[in-house]
């Protein structure tokens, strides 16, 4: 009699803190999705991970829409500010940008 393959993970009981271990990678990603909010241990090598759904939160603005709420520039003119970059050059900076 043929039986038919389980697409349901294949759990091993995990180590202190009581959570399932699966045995891929994979099944780990499909247990997430199901249930992100549930982290989800998965068996590497010798190894046990613990794996963990992340939540992103945009601002749900656009730069535009941002910029248009901050109103009109109200600094240096273009003609200040490339006299500013040109002075720099003069000098010789080659300081790196900073992060944004």
């Amino acid at each position: 009699m043929r039986q038919e393959a389980s697409t349901a993970p294949t759990h091993v009981r995990g180590p202190a803190g009581g959570l399932p271990v699966v045995k891929t990678i994979e099944e780990a990603v499909e247990q997430l999705k199901r249930d992100p909010t549930r982290p989800v241990r998965a068996r590497v090598g010798d190894l046990t991970i613990e794996v963990t759904a992340i939540t992103e939160k945009g601002s749900g603005r656009s730069a535009a829409s941002v910029f248009a709420e901050l109103g009109p520039w109200e600094g240096e003119t273009t003609e200040e500010v490339l006299a500013i970059l040109a002075e720099a050059r003069h000098r010789g900076g080659q300081r790196p940008v900073p992060d944004l």
